[in-house]
């Protein structure tokens, strides 16, 4: 299956403030990272590269994760760029890099 992008940012609302948004948040980078997929972490999301069925489970299970981890409302906004001959993160970006 052809390769696809996707970049997901999630926003966790849980209780205490940002330093507890942001551990929720570590464990779902944790997560993409166990995942063996390659991946790119921004300041505002992560980006991330494999089959789309798979990216979708990614974007599932990170949303379970972050219920598990106390949040009691999760806002996900998630992006993808999906080629019938597939693309990579690389094609996309690696003009711009020094």
């Amino acid at each position: 299956m052809a390769i696809a992008n996707m970049d997901l940012q999630i926003l966790p609302t849980v209780e205490g403030g940002e330093k507890e948004k942001y551990a929720v948040i570590d464990e779902v980078i944790e997560y993409i990272i166990a995942s063996g997929l390659k991946y790119e972490v921004g300041a505002l999301g992560t980006t991330i590269e494999g089959e789309f069925d798979i990216l979708l489970e990614i974007l599932k299970k990170s949303q379970d994760i972050c219920f598990t981890k106390g949040a009691t409302r999760v806002c996900t906004i998630a992006k993808f760029d999906n080629k019938i001959e597939g693309i990579t993160i690389d094609e996309k970006v690696s003009k711009f890099r020094k």
